[in-house]
């Protein structure tokens, strides 16, 4: 199944010859993503708005099977060539530069890469060759044979062959005393995952409590945002155009949507929503607004929001 992706941005030059051959190939494995992609040359960037909304906590290994790209990410630049690995954190931005290039790519939760050597976070942007060790040759072999297997594999097969490369993502990387919840990321990831849990009732307070936090390193970690309050009345109103331009299901009454929100009322609901989106929300459908298309999730996108629901903690 092929799919438009729109968790990164990607800029092709227009004097660029795209061959019919490109593709962009996906499995929903439940515990996992895998993906086959033969993409042509372009930039592709994950930028910082892009982070800030969507609020992944998932980590991508991507095997360069043909081709090469140039990586920028966390203040430092790299090549990454054929037959190696490079290790994307979703929740930090990253930019690349490839060549004509073929991959297979494996995206999961960070809660099930428990045990990497060092930091994880600390991972994003590098890039590992395969023959680092038997290990790494071995999970780039499975990752070749997973790309032959899927597309005739049964739903029991899909099921362990998704458990046996998550351990095997472990095993390659593994040490026996660090842990991948280290680093500060992760708790501000789980931050702007509440908020998109609580929106009709979350505020900075609810925030300092649930997190352990005064309000000035809480503003801090919001300041690019415009601050706390700017970031959760923007997540309120991306998730009103996402309720009013989904297809297929009944359309929320503009009170239902003030109330899931949690605004005060219509008035103010209507008001935020047209300076945000130059309309008001009873003139949004799913066929007439272009700029819905930033807040509306591919089913990819779906696809890595469920992986999270799939294995959260209790």
């Amino acid at each position: 199944m092929e799919l438009a992706t729109d968790y990164i941005d990607s800029r092709i030059d227009q004097d660029t010859v795209v061959p019919s051959s490109v593709f962009r190939r996906y499995y929903n494995l439940k515990q996992i993503v895998f993906g086959e992609i033969e993409a042509p040359a372009q930039v592709m960037e994950r930028s910082a708005s892009y982070v800030a909304a969507q609020n992944f906590d998932h980590i991508t290994l991507n095997l360069q099977v043909a081709g090469r790209a140039q990586i920028t990410a966390a203040n430092r630049c790299g090549e990454v060539g054929q037959e190696a690995f490079t290790i994307t954190d979703m929740g930090q931005p990253i930019k690349l530069e490839i060549t004509r290039a073929r991959g297979l790519r494996v995206t999961l939760p960070r809660r099930l890469l428990n045990g990497w050597r060092g930091d994880l976070s600390d991972w994003h942007g590098r890039s590992v060759p395969s023959t680092d060790s038997p290990l790494t040759r071995l999970l780039a072999n499975h990752l070749k044979s997973m790309a032959a297997c899927l597309p005739t594999a049964t739903p029991l097969q899909k099921e362990l062959l998704a458990s046996a490369t998550a351990a095997l993502c472990n095993a390659a990387f593994l040490d026996e005393t660090d842990s991948a919840y280290d680093h500060a990321a992760v708790s501000v990831i789980s931050m702007r995952q509440f908020i998109d849990q609580n929106l009709a009732s979350v505020t900075a307070e609810m925030l300092m409590a649930k997190f352990g936090l005064s309000r000035t390193p809480l503003y801090k970690i919001f300041e690019k945002d415009g601050g706390v309050y700017a970031y959760i009345r923007n997540r309120r109103l991306a998730y009103a155009m996402q309720q009013l331009v989904r297809s297929g299901q009944r359309r929320p009454t503009i009170k239902q949507l003030t109330f899931a929100c949690g605004f005060e009322n219509e008035q103010v609901f209507s008001r935020a929503f047209r300076r945000k989106y130059g309309c008001n929300p009873s003139e949004v459908n799913a066929t007439t607004l272009p700029a819905a298309n930033w807040d509306r999730s591919s089913r990819y996108i779906a696809w890595l929001k469920d992986l999270g629901l799939h294995n959260s903690s209790n």
